[in-house]
């Protein structure tokens, strides 16, 4: 007799693509096969007496969160130790995405002060010569190794600084920013490529230089879509994916 916690109740408010999602999510954290394709649609079809509409739907969900990934002609394998990161991330919610999916992720505030933007984008906040930013350097730990490095520049009045063991505690700077300022992120517009660690990134994140690493910069907006800040991430290349759907 099957367990009832991996079986759908059709009784439930709850959309039967959600419960399945569920169950599929709660034998991942618990399985350690690796390299092997995960249940097929017509498995999942079978298995919970469905249409494949929900099964897909719950396929397509773990994917874009980052369970699973598609390989064409292949199938879909489960993600086992390898962080990924799903293209729908809040901003400044990777390390608690992480948790949620059980892996061994921390954060360490390396840095926080004001300072006077990148050059080349000072054009973007309209810095004057003496204009400062409030500037966040964090790195993130996967398993005890450095995975990423993020600097984040945010344009906020003088008298919001927050120190180091505060931005520990509540997990990122845009918490703050809401429950202090009242000003809320709605958006952040990516741009992502691969390129060699120069002399700095290679020492922070324990790799030699002109090793790989894969590196996104966001342009961040608030609510009423005014630009507020800017963040570049420098990621491991080694041992981080980052994983989107393209439709047709």
């Amino acid at each position: 007799m099957q367990d009832k916690k991996h079986t759908i109740d059709r009784s439930s408010g709850i959309p039967i693509y959600k419960q399945i999602k569920q169950i599929l999510i709660e034998e991942l954290q618990t399985s350690e096969a690796t390299g092997r394709p995960f249940s097929t649609e017509h498995e999942l079809v079978q298995r919970f007496h469905v249409s494949r509409a929900p099964v897909r739907q719950a396929l397509k969900e773990l994917a874009n969160e980052g369970y699973v990934y598609r390989e064409r002609a292949k199938g879909t394998f489960p993600v086992h130790g390898l962080p990924v990161r799903p293209p729908g991330l809040e901003l400044g919610g990777l390390v608690d995405y992480f948790r949620k999916q059980g892996m061994d992720v921390n954060s360490q505030v390396l840095d926080v002060d004001r300072v006077h933007p990148p050059k080349d984008q000072c054009s973007l906040f309209g810095a004057g010569p003496n204009g400062e930013v409030l500037h966040i350097s964090r790195l993130i730990w996967f398993q005890e190794k450095p995975l990423v490095w993020t600097q984040t520049y945010i344009e906020v009045l003088e008298d919001f600084h927050p120190d180091a063991s505060e931005l520990e505690e509540v997990g990122n700077v845009f918490f703050l920013l809401e429950r202090d300022l009242g000003i809320s992120l709605s958006r952040g517009e990516h741009q992502i490529w691969a390129t060699s660690a120069n002399l700095e990134e290679a020492t922070v994140l324990g790799v030699t230089p002109g090793d790989p690493i894969l590196v996104i910069e966001t342009t961040m907006y608030t609510r009423n879509d005014l630009l507020i800040g800017w963040r570049k991430a420098v990621h491991r290349a080694d041992d981080y994916k980052y994983a989107f759907n393209v439709n047709r």
